[in-house]
């Protein structure tokens, strides 16, 4: 059963890549079409965690519109068309445990198919230092922005209880370890289903957030990986992405089928039996399409957006 909080739960991830918007009456219908298609596209796939401003220290940008800086596309995926020519930027990514560092975002590509066969394509640039990005099928003009945000969830660690978590390195990178905070934080009121449930969906919640740390990722996968009902097996994404398929029937806190990149611990595909979501491209980068706008973000100032 579905509670009130697991509501407000999903939506705020909802939230994370999709921030509300101030409604101008000549544009409500188009901007509310824009709204649904952007909400279907991620909503299997929400890679910015829960919704949080963590304040951000105006600086000097280089916005260069229409522009995104990308590092080369994977192969085996088919992307739509970068707004104009893209320049490889030698860069630290945070597969290798880095975080996000400020001046660049972390930009996901997504492509989704409906039960109904239509396919639509998300695309987010999160940061926890600059506002950031959200378009639904390469509409860049009207792109939705909102502010920082890398916000992983609350958790007990070492019997403190930490709202709204920041700091990713609180969180420890040994399974066991991470499988105890997970139990230790489980509420009766939050989330539904049994414990273990409970557990996937918080080793879940960190599977799709954005540009965490490789061996955090790793440790999340290993957790769901490992408990009763699960099963992984050698398999494909439906691009034909070798990886591994992590299966869990009746899943009630996150999607039931996911496949990832066991080499760098990145989700490729997630599944809930509807819809199909795959992971295009994931990757840190420099520059955005556009500048962030708060006359597109429904805030009055990023901080608090």
């Amino acid at each position: 059963m579905t509670t009130d909080d697991d509501a407000q739960d999903l939506l705020a991830r909802l939230d994370a890549v999709v921030p509300r918007i101030g409604v101008r009456t000549s544009r409500v219908i188009p901007r509310a079409r824009r709204r649904r298609a952007l909400r279907r596209t991620v909503g299997t796939l929400v890679l910015a965690g829960v919704v949080a401003g963590t304040g951000w220290v105006a600086q000097a940008q280089p916005w260069s519109p229409r522009t995104v800086t990308l590092l080369p596309a994977q192969p085996t995926a088919e992307a739509p068309s970068a707004p104009a020519e893209p320049t490889p930027t030698a860069a630290a990514d945070p597969a290798d445990g880095s975080p996000i560092p400020p001046g660049a975002w972390w930009y996901t590509l997504n492509r989704s198919t409906g039960p109904d066969g239509e396919v639509s394509t998300s695309e987010t640039w999160i940061s926890p230092h600059q506002p950031g990005l959200g378009a639904s099928n390469g509409d860049y003009a009207n792109a939705d922005s909102f502010g920082p945000r890398q916000v992983i969830g609350t958790f007990v660690i070492d019997g403190e209880r930490v709202e709204m978590l920041r700091d990713v390195s609180r969180l420890p990178t040994d399974p066991a370890a991470l499988e105890q905070v997970f139990r230790a934080s489980i509420e009766p009121d939050r989330r539904s289903g049994t414990d273990d449930e409970k557990v996937y969906g918080m080793a879940y919640d960190l599977l799709i957030q954005s540009g965490l740390p490789e061996g955090l990722r790793h440790a999340a996968w290993a957790v769901a990986a490992g408990l009763p009902g699960t099963t992984v097996t050698s398999g494909s994404d439906a691009t034909g992405r070798p990886g591994e398929v992590l299966d869990r029937p009746g899943a009630e806190n996150g999607a039931p089928h996911l496949v990832r990149d066991p080499a760098t611990g990145l989700l490729l595909e997630l599944g809930s039996g509807l819809t199909t979501t795959v992971v295009v491209e994931q990757r840190l980068v420099h520059s955005l399409p556009v500048e962030p706008s708060l006359e597109n973000s429904g805030c009055t100032a990023w901080e608090s957006c």
